[in-house]
């Protein structure tokens, strides 16, 4: 395997086996078929922590120090509409989403208690996966899957090699008990009305 072109280490969380499967359906409406994600690999990025040359032996416990012991709550994330432009494909969460910016900001604050500051967030925490990295020119089209992350992986991707190795492994508590969503899920045709 040749030398990556560097390495990325971010904190993560991967969809389960079912959501994975619904995400990758989605791939041809999304026109992506050459650079396409495998679907082992979907995942939302919740922040990058070091990009290096080489690979940095210090980056796993200076993560773990900052999160080891926390107990951080999850909460429900819908993924709702597949967009596509110049640099691929994504599917993008939609609505309200008050745990999971939660869990984001206390993530951030654990890190930068070990002066580990998240990198390419100019534009603020905006929860998608990406499918496929074609260029792509469609109409945004809806979908709808409700995700809960459970866990929090540091993965450490060679990047131009489409390997990612988890380094490391955090559970997500369940949402507190005020934010499960007990109702139905919406219909597809109301998702774009009650999203926005």
């Amino acid at each position: 395997m040749p030398k990556p072109e560097f390495y990325r280490c971010f904190l993560a969380s991967r969809p389960g086996h079912a959501l994975r499967a619904a995400l990758v359906a989605q791939r041809a409406a999304a026109g992506q078929t050459d650079r396409v994600v495998p679907a082992h690999l979907l995942h939302l990025t919740w922040c990058v922590v070091a990009e290096t040359l080489e690979r940095d032996r210090f980056v796993l416990p200076r993560v773990q120090a900052a999160l080891d012991g926390l107990r951080l709550a999850s909460g429900p994330l819908w993924l709702g509409r597949v967009r596509g432009g110049a640099g691929g494909a994504a599917v993008q969460s939609r609505g309200p989403k008050p745990e999971i910016l939660a869990l984001y900001h206390n993530l951030v604050a654990a890190l930068a208690a070990r002066d580990l500051q998240p990198l390419h967030r100019k534009s603020g925490f905006k929860p998608h996966l990406t499918l496929g990295h074609d260029p792509c020119a469609f109409d945004p089209f809806p979908i709808l899957h409700l995700w809960v992350p459970d866990e929090l992986l540091l993965i450490e991707s060679e990047v131009g090699n489409t390997v990612h190795n988890v380094l490391a492994r955090w559970p997500l508590l369940p949402p507190r008990q005020g934010s499960l969503a007990l109702d139905p899920p919406p219909s597809p045709a109301a998702a774009d009305w009650a999203f926005g």
